[in-house]
């Protein structure tokens, strides 16, 4: 048996793959008898594991129609998450078992030694085997043997192909304890379904932090009831959703798109922290204080006192709305003793409905509060908040304009994003650690490049690829702020120009997936070739789960292939859906019979890469009549917008006869895919 370690088996796989480059003279090079490798890489793994041992000349594991998963009963949570996955995309039954000894055809879950969400994973003839000292390690285990396995794992339809892996040994563990992302729900609102298909795509690549900014000038997104009120309290808390949860952007958005309006109930809330903790994910809820506060002054007359940002008149009781963009101008009064109400019975709730042990206050740009009141009375004010929020359990975040605060203390975090990071190593000396989000490399809501027609441009101009967001390293930003004083790094995803799931999506992927493994990866270990040649396989699974995202041209996205099965009619011509192809980055003959890379540069899409050059293919239907050609069709063109969806193949046929026939898909590109189908009689 010979062994290799990571770096030169990744190494060959990359150079094998990296074959078929397009050229950027046509939407598709017309080269039929063009043959590219679009097989897995075997070893695509991100965020890339600690240590990884491949056995070149074994077996790996094959997941059958007999597979189980052996677990114990405080792992089983994790196991039926797995089995979900697979029970979807395989058509396998998969039961989850907490007795017996592991088959060979089994995953086997259990608890050892390993470090914090750290684990072991080894896949071989034998079996698939995974031992953590926790859930969330267990957990963290099972996102990497999903990539172990085929690309088709992730379609939400049962497909067919060869369920194997590689046969390796795996010892991982992550660099940083806190890997987030931010998402911007109170300039346009997600709905908890749209939240809850983000979260899982993150959890897949390690994300265990999502940051909720469920409150700022331009809507309030959090259910806040009147009930438990302090004695003398007059405000009616319903006002923040039923008035400021119907306000949002009014500009900036793709072909004049408003914000999206609308809020969490506190069971929608709840639904939402529930779904993220059973994938490990802590959700942290954010409201902004004491600026950013035009939705509660809005919602809320007895805020608009003289010493906020809007003094009630009998004209405009509350501030306006302001669906613009505009930052700085809105606070709240630092010496109403409303002001304290407010935030102590909002904190309150917010805190009961919040597991995890933080709560953000945001603290950022404050400009008009501080040119009025100076930078002692914001940290003053700053300060009773941090108050509250100790006083209920919990520590805070706060950006990095609250870092001199003098209730910062152990537990806290201050969250770098821009500007002076002089104070940084005052917090940290009062036992708080950073966050890092540097906004050039950091902000998901930046453009991909000019071409992009959502997102802004301040933060990063140019070219803000995943490669930048990829390419840094948090311990080398700030002076005196190393690994020991970090506790790890968030992609904030701010919605300004961003409408709905889908453009959210497209922001968040493939960028946050480079910080995922910023954040799990040693510093040492990291390569941004190396990490584009893997990113080329992390493009299919997205696309097979559903996922929205931006196809680079910076990588050559792989274009692996599984069949379906299908049933029909004797003696009835029928359209048959045979198979599955997901190709990031290609486009569509327009006689639907040609796939190949999106080479044209000038349109509003831009070029991207794929391993296909041109891809036909044609169907042996398996009852001795000729080959036809497939056709094929997307569930979403690429487009400014989208990725390319997942690609289905296509037939027409008419079995004579009934029966069961094995069909097979040829592909120009020397690839073979069998499919079955079941005919009954007419």
């Amino acid at each position: 048996m010979s062994t290799c370690r990571w770096s030169s088996y990744a190494l060959t796989f990359g150079l094998v793959l990296g074959l078929g480059t397009p050229v950027a003279s046509a939407a598709i090079a017309d080269d039929p008898g063009a043959e590219a490798q679009t097989a897995d890489s075997p070893l695509a793994l991100v965020p890339k594991p600690s240590s990884v041992e491949v056995k070149q000349n074994s077996r790996g594991y094959t997941l059958s129609p007999g597979s189980r998963i052996v677990t114990s009963n405080a792992y089983r949570p994790v196991a039926e998450l797995l089995a979900q996955t697979l029970r979807r995309s395989t058509g396998y039954r998969v039961p989850v078992v907490t007795s017996g000894r592991a088959r060979a055809s089994d995953i086997a879950i259990s608890r050892g030694d390993a470090p914090s969400e750290g684990y072991s994973l080894t896949a071989s003839s034998s079996g698939a085997k995974i031992t953590a000292a926790t859930p969330e390690g267990a957990f963290n285990a099972t996102q990497t043997l999903r990539q172990l396995l085929p690309a088709a794992v992730e379609s939400p339809t049962s497909v067919r192909t060869q369920w194997s892996t590689p046969a390796v040994t795996i010892s991982d563990a992550p660099r940083f304890a806190y890997r987030g992302v931010m998402i911007d729900v109170a300039r346009s609102f997600q709905t908890p379904a749209e939240l809850k298909n983000t979260i899982n795509t993150l959890a897949a690549y390690k994300i265990n932090r999502v940051h909720l900014h469920v409150a700022d000038d331009q809507g309030w997104r959090i259910q806040i009831t009147n009930s438990g009120k302090a004695a003398g309290d007059t405000i009616d808390y319903s006002r923040l959703t039923s008035v400021s949860g119907k306000t949002a952007m009014t500009e900036g958005g793709y072909q004049n798109e408003a914000g999206h309006t609308g809020f969490y109930t506190q069971d929608d809330y709840r639904s939402i922290v529930r779904y993220a903790q059973s994938r490990f994910i802590q959700i942290i809820p954010e409201i902004d204080l004491p600026g950013h506060t035009n939705a509660a002054l809005h919602a809320i007359p007895e805020l608009n006192t003289a010493g906020s940002s809007h003094t009630s008149t009998a004209q405009e009781p509350t501030a306006p709305a302001n669906g613009t963009g505009n930052v700085g101008y809105s606070y709240l009064d630092p010496d109403s003793a409303a002001s304290m109400t407010f935030i102590r019975h909002v904190l309150t709730q917010l805190a009961a409905i919040t597991p995890g042990n933080l709560l953000h206050v945001g603290g950022d740009e404050s400009h008009d509060f501080v040119a009025r009141y100076g930078k002692d009375r914001f940290n003053t004010f700053v300060g009773s908040v941090l108050g509250v929020v100790h006083s209920l359990g919990k520590s805070a975040d706060g950006w990095n304009e609250i870092s001199r605060t003098p209730e910062i203390t152990s537990g806290d975090q201050v969250q770098y994003w821009a500007g002076d990071t002089s104070t940084l190593p005052d917090a940290t000396a009062a036992g708080a650690k950073v966050i890092m989000s540097r906004g050039s490399s950091s902000y998901l809501d930046m453009k991909y490049n000019s071409k992009t027609p959502i997102g802004l441009t301040w933060a990063c101009s140019g070219i803000c690829d995943f490669p930048q967001y990829y390419n840094w390293d948090p311990a080398k930003v700030v002076n005196g702020i190393g690994d020991a004083e970090i506790s790890g790094v968030e992609a904030p995803m701010w919605s300004e120009t961003v409408r709905g799931q889908s453009q959210a999506q497209f922001m968040i992927f493939p960028r946050a997936i480079a910080f995922a493994e910023m954040g799990w990866t040693a510093q040492s270990q990291r390569d941004v070739g190396d990490f584009t040649s893997r990113l080329s396989a992390v493009g299919p699974r997205l696309t097979a789960a559903g996922a929205n995202f931006y196809d680079s041209p910076y990588a050559t996205w792989q274009a692996p292939i599984a069949s379906t099965d299908a049933s029909g009619v004797a003696r009835r011509q029928t359209t048959y859906d045979l198979g599955r192809l997901f190709a990031p980055g290609t486009v569509i003959a327009d006689n639907g019979q040609q796939v190949g890379p999106d080479t044209n540069a000038g349109d509003a899409d831009g070029a991207s890469a794929s391993v296909l050059t041109s891809l036909r293919t044609t169907i042996s239907w398996g009852d001795g009549t000729p080959s036809t050609a497939g056709t094929f069709t997307a569930a979403q063109a690429r487009d400014a917008l989208h990725s390319t969806g997942t690609i289905s193949v296509t037939g027409q046929h008419t079995y004579q006869k009934p029966g069961r026939y094995t069909g097979t898909i040829s592909g120009s590109d020397g690839r073979q895919v069998p499919f079955t189908v079941t005919v009954r009689p007419r």
